[in-house]
């Protein structure tokens, strides 16, 4: 069988709906946490420190910045 691109993102959307619904709230928060993790693997540091302060502020860089090195 092969679907049409609308059939097969249907497709998708019906499994992620699925997929979701049968997760409890800690796997769902888990589920979040590692596609973040995974995601922000991908950027450079300057990306990550230029998203971080444009969806927060130059605040929170700092404060990041600083639990993050404070070893």
């Amino acid at each position: 069988m092969t679907l049409s691109a609308p059939q097969l993102a249907t497709l998708i959307d019906n499994y992620a709906n699925y997929v979701l619904d049968g997760m409890d709230m800690d796997t769902l928060v888990q589920f979040a946490y590692d596609s973040l993790v995974a995601e922000y693997n991908k950027y450079s540091e300057a990306e990550l420190l230029s998203e971080i302060e444009e969806l927060y502020d130059e605040e929170t860089v700092e404060m990041l910045l600083e639990t993050a090195t404070s070893d």
